[in-house]
């Protein structure tokens, strides 16, 4: 049986500006970051990625979120690729026990003598490390798929009257930990302040084809001469903004005019009628889960009916697939 306390207006409106952050970030390459940065989103990307944008003409996207190699970290590396992207938002690192809060203190501090509205998160691993990390840095709250997430060493009371960042995790997984941050308590415990949240799974459901919604993966756009996998990405994009945008957490003010907007378009009979597998010609919308979408270094964008067919197809012809961080052309859309 759950507790829902009434709370009065004062105490509704301090919530209500608790949950409301002051970025959503997307960290991609291009184009997706640029289309993310279009929508309303921060933009950047990890220390060691980049957005891979050198094969498009006249592409300017500023770094507004720089994270660390979270697998290869290095706090001195960090300092310097902070220097030289300049992001207005910075994750220095993972702290797993207390005698490494000061390395990560001396970091933020260098950053901070030449920048100085900089917003530097630390990213807490255990529960003694969270009260040694002094109130001017951002908590990094992991909900996505870090090898220790904070609600497996911590309790939400922890977090409160901190400011924190929600790192990963799909919206409806990073509102329920929000909710629990700051919802209001019996012994009137403040709310954490929420900066910030980023999710970056939104390709992955796009290279089957499918779009992120509030209600779960949608397969409509399951037929790739249809939607590619920008447009997938860009539509899921949208939906996430509806969905932070419903819930009081999407930012008053974002990088870019958010007057964009985005909306899916169905396939045309014609193209039921022709959406065809690459390897085997099974049409696609008549199969359970399809296509898988492969990107190639030829600029070739490929829908298959199952995995077995993309398997074979990439092996027979020795195509060299795009998958990660690695850049490729995506044709206008």
């Amino acid at each position: 049986m759950s507790l829902d306390l009434s709370t009065d207006s004062s105490t509704a409106s301090d919530i209500a500006a608790a949950r409301q952050a002051d970025h959503i970030a997307f960290l991609h390459r291009a184009p997706f970051a640029a289309d993310a940065l279009a929508l309303g989103f921060l933009p950047g990307f990890r220390e060691d990625c980049g957005y891979q944008a050198d094969q498009y003409l006249n592409l300017e996207i500023p770094v507004g979120m720089l994270d660390n190699d979270f697998r290869n970290p290095n706090l001195e590396r960090f300092v310097d690729r902070f220097f030289e992207h300049e992001p207005q938002v910075g994750v220095i690192g993972d702290i797993y026990e207390p005698d490494a809060v000061d390395a990560h203190v001396a970091a933020a501090r260098e950053i901070r003598a030449s920048y100085p509205e900089a917003e530097l998160i630390v990213v807490p691993k255990s529960r003694a490390v969270i009260d040694a990390i002094p109130e001017t840095l951002v908590l990094g709250y992991s909900r996505g798929y870090a090898d220790r997430l904070a609600h497996d060493f911590s309790d939400p009371a922890d977090w409160r009257g901190r400011r924190v960042h929600i790192l990963g995790g799909s919206p409806p997984k990073q509102l329920d930990a929000i909710r629990q941050l700051t919802r209001p308590t019996l012994t009137d415990e403040p709310p954490a302040d929420i900066v910030g949240v980023d999710w970056n799974g939104l390709h992955c459901g796009a290279q089957f084809g499918e779009f992120w919604t509030a209600d779960g993966w949608d397969d409509s756009g399951r037929d790739a001469d249809h939607v590619t996998v920008r447009k997938t990405v860009r539509h899921s994009l949208a939906r996430v903004r509806e969905f932070w945008q419903q819930h009081g957490v999407w930012p008053e003010s974002t990088p870019e005019d958010e007057g964009m907007t985005v909306e899916y378009e169905g396939p045309s009979p014609a193209d039921l009628e022709d959406a065809a597998c690459t390897e085997c010609g099974t049409n696609v919308w008549r199969t359970r889960r399809g296509p898988y979408v492969a990107e190639y270094d030829t600029g070739a964008i490929c829908g298959y009916c199952s995995y077995e067919c993309y398997f074979s197809h990439r092996h027979r012809n020795n195509l060299e697939e795009i998958a990660g961080e690695q850049s490729v052309y995506l044709p206008p859309t």
